[in-house]
């Protein structure tokens, strides 16, 4: 089951871009609906427009949280989505944590594993030990995580074969891992 789609990124900054523009826009129409209307810009339309400034610097500032990541190749996703069993997927899973934020072109749960898989080997070496920590912390075993670097097609076809073989297992533990997964993405 696909949690997070192939173009979640695109998707997400598209939609802020677009609120963003109109928030300013309706900052514009009530600044100049004043100042026409009173001949001044000392108005209570003043104080409307720079109280709404703060949805607007909302959506900008989440529009530049998105700007950095890119999604995912298609050929990866695709790949990866004609897996059959019983697991959940997750493109373009961004981690926020104190420690920094951490950008995995691919989560995938199944009931036994969790799977890692990012092009960057930084993020893998930032990132294991403070997962490891965190999911420990709830309940997830060390052993279940793995942390894959995906540097050509190939290693994307290896761990497809490899979860479509452990993904026939059916686990109610898997729901629990997806909510805790789901908790740490932003």
């Amino acid at each position: 089951m696909v949690k997070q789609k192939k173009n979640y990124i695109a998707e997400k900054k598209k939609k802020h871009l677009i609120k963003a523009g109109i928030w300013g826009c309706i900052i514009l129409v009530i600044m100049v609906t004043g100042i026409l209307l009173l001949d001044t810009r000392a108005s209570y339309f003043t104080v409307v427009a720079s109280v709404l400034v703060l949805p607007l610097a909302l959506h900008i500032t989440r529009f530049m949280a998105f700007v950095k990541y890119q999604d995912p190749s298609s050929d990866q996703v695709e790949r990866l989505e004609q897996i059959k069993g019983n697991y959940v997927l997750y493109h373009s899973a961004i981690i926020v944590d104190p420690l920094g934020t951490f950008y995995f072109e691919h989560i995938i749960v199944t009931a036994k594993n969790i799977y890692f898989i990012t092009k960057d080997q930084q993020v893998i070496e930032k990132a294991k030990p403070i997962l490891a920590v965190k999911l420990q912390n709830k309940g997830v075993s060390a052993k279940s995580l793995h942390f894959i670097r995906v540097s050509q097609e190939k290693t994307i076809e290896k761990i497809a074969c490899k979860i479509e073989k452990e993904a026939n297992q059916v686990d109610e533990v898997l729901e629990t891992i997806v909510k805790i997964i789901d908790g740490m993405l932003m």
